[in-house]
């Protein structure tokens, strides 16, 4: 019989392969503009709600934060947990 001990170290090696790996990866391909649909208008709006500015860096992050944090990896981990889990 597999210990709780056992479900939660083969559960932290999971993520951590798996999860994570694919995540890093899928976050360094976001290095070329012409990837994003930007409309420069609500960028910029959005990058002084989010930051009080609408400097190059609160516009990339802008960009950014929602593909990083977004639901690209929220769908790849239901997919994902669901193979762990089989």
């Amino acid at each position: 019989m597999i210990d709780k001990k056992e479900i939660l170290e083969k559960a932290k090696d999971w993520f951590r392969d798996t999860i994570a790996q694919n995540h890093i990866k899928n976050t360094e391909k976001l290095v070329n503009p012409k990837q994003f649909n930007i409309n420069p208008f609500l960028a910029v709006y959005l990058a002084n709600f989010l930051t009080g500015n609408s400097s190059p860096e609160s516009i990339a992050k802008v960009l950014l934060l929602p593909r990083v944090l977004g639901t690209s990896i929220t769908t790849s981990f239901g997919s994902n947990i669901q193979k762990f889990y089989k």
